[in-house]
């Protein structure tokens, strides 16, 4: 059962991180579509873009696997920010996710993309700091009673 608890958990984690992936990439989707002149995205898009997200946020689980300070790992970090940009640079150009978008505009992508994973990796960051001084605290408590 235990094994089941924690690969159920590790799945919520990876959806949750899928799910904010995939809302960014649509909604950015949706931008560029607009300034380019249509208001649809493709069914087919969608679904790559959800199976890139999905991809991506595997693999961010399994390099900064939930209740272990790596975010300041400079090797993971580095590993992470790759795999990202091989998996959403890779698969806008090979599937052509932005097609008509001029150099400068790819160019804005990859700045937009580059911009989006330094506040996602704050945000971890963040969120391991948070919970470190959580943990710290409950056991200076916890040392202070017994």
């Amino acid at each position: 059962m235990e094994q089941f608890n924690r690969f159920y958990l590790w799945g919520v984690n990876a959806k949750y991180r899928m799910g904010l992936y995939f809302a960014a990439a649509v909604s950015f989707k949706g931008l560029v579509n607009v300034l380019l002149g249509s208001w649809t995205v493709e069914t087919l898009i969608l679904l790559e873009m959800l199976l890139a997200c999905f991809a991506f946020a595997c693999l961010e689980t399994a390099i900064f696997p939930s209740g272990k300070n790596m975010l300041s790992e400079g090797k993971r970090i580095v590993l992470w920010a790759a795999l990202a940009n091989v998996i959403f640079i890779g698969c806008g150009w090979m599937l052509r996710w932005f097609p008509g978008i001029p150099l400068w505009g790819a160019l804005v992508l990859v700045l937009f993309l580059e911009s989006s994973l330094w506040g996602m990796w704050y945000a971890l960051w963040l969120k391991e700091k948070r919970d470190t001084a959580a943990l710290n605290q409950g056991l200076r408590r916890f040392q202070r009673e017994h």
